[in-house]
């Protein structure tokens, strides 16, 4: 019985929390897939989140590659620049923003953690960008990396 009152209460901050969210399906449905999520206050849902776009930036980032592997191989020019281009911006997230971003959650400045979820949103908007002529085959990764970016930045802002 007590078990089951602490994770209905848990459950109630994450709930609460992703209510003030734009995506409040999202922002549940990837919390709770983290167990840690259940024990966290604010902050820790915000660090966790943090540490969520940073696997899931890196976990895209190595699906490029890959792909850009197999597209160069294959001679897939206009796959390949496309995924040439979308790197760029990868790098840019893997390298800079989410580690800055995880910096200020960390250091419990979120005014930074904001600026640097601004970086990553800009980056995941343009990608689209790169993929004009061609299907994105990392369009799925993308939307999340963007929707999720805007929810953590919603949840950054309640720190403020």
């Amino acid at each position: 019985m007590i078990l089951t009152q602490v994770i209905t209460a848990d459950m109630n901050l994450i709930t609460s929390t992703c209510q003030h969210t734009p995506n409040p399906k999202l922002c549940v449905s990837t919390y709770i897939l983290d167990p840690e999520s259940l024990k966290a206050d604010l902050s820790g849902l915000a660090i966790i989140g943090s540490k969520i776009i940073s696997k899931q930036a890196s976990t895209t980032r190595a699906k490029i590659v890959g792909l850009l592997t197999i597209a160069i191989a294959k001679g897939d020019k206009p796959l390949a620049s496309a995924l040439r281009c979308s790197q760029e911006h990868y790098v840019y997230i893997t390298n800079y923003f989410a580690p800055q971003l995880m910096r200020a959650i960390t250091g419990g400045i979120p005014k930074f953690a904001e600026d640097a979820l601004r970086s990553i949103l800009r980056e995941t908007n343009v990608t689209p960008e790169c993929f004009r002529n061609v299907s994105s085959p990392i369009y799925d990764e993308n939307n999340f990396m963007y929707d999720f970016s805007l929810v953590l930045k919603a949840i950054v802002r309640m720190l403020l």
